[in-house]
């Protein structure tokens, strides 16, 4: 059965009953354009480095330019793709969000997920 995070979700995608599966499948229907998906290669990974980095050196200029410029970056994907951040859609991608990506990352590495291979037939990736 599908989860409530799902309810914004295509009825096809919404209705996979593995919560892996249906998260990664809801990310790259929303982020099928390689180049949205490269902007989020690089935005995310920014986002959690500079925060990070910006606390432990109490650098305030780091964590706000690190977020500006993640941000950017990841909004202008959406621009590419044409649709709303997902996180816009769905509060729980706020956190699934930053997991895709780095699923994606272990894909590049030679990592591979039978939630992943299945997502992408689902969405028709």
């Amino acid at each position: 059965m599908a989860s409530s995070t799902s309810s914004n979700a295509p009825p096809h995608i919404a209705a996979l009953s593995d919560f892996w599966t249906r998260e990664f499948a809801f990310y790259l229907h929303e982020h099928r354009n390689p180049l949205n998906r490269v902007t989020h290669m690089f935005g995310v990974p920014l986002l959690i480095i500079s925060a990070a980095l910006g606390l432990w050196w109490n650098n305030w200029a780091l964590v706000v330019g690190g977020q500006v410029v993640g941000w950017a970056i990841q909004i202008a994907g959406h621009k590419i793709e044409g649709n709303r951040p997902a996180l816009l859609k769905r509060p729980i991608s706020f956190l699934m969000g930053p997991l895709m990506v780095l699923v994606e990352f272990a894909e590049h590495l030679g990592l591979h997920f039978g939630f992943a291979r299945r997502a992408r037939e689902a969405v028709g990736l």
